[in-house]
C-alpha cells in the first residue's frame, strides 16, 4: 500500500526550519515513521523545507506517493 502523504506532518516534528531534507528523514526516522515515508522524503526534489507543509507539498508532488 502507498503512502498517503497527508499523513506525513506528525513525523517531521522535532525539526528547527528551515531544514534539510537529511534533518527531516532523521526526525522521520526518530518519530517512527513508516519506512515508504522515509524512502519517499529522500528522493524528493527539494533539499530543504520551511515547514512540515512544504515536506508534504514535496510528498504529494511525488510520483510514487499514494
Amino acid at each position: 500500500m502507498a503512502f498517503n502523504p497527508e499523513d506525513a506532518p506528525e513525523y517531521p516534528e522535532g525539526v528547527d526550519y528551515p531544514a534539510g531534507k537529511e534533518d527531516s528523514i532523521s526526525a522521520a526516522e526518530t518519530n517512527d515513521a513508516p519506512d515508504e515515508l522515509i524512502e519517499l522524503i529522500g528522493t524528493v526534489g527539494r533539499s530543504e523545507f520551511s515547514g512540515p507543509e512544504d515536506v508534504v507539498e514535496e510528498l504529494q508532488a511525488s510520483p510514487s506517493a499514494g
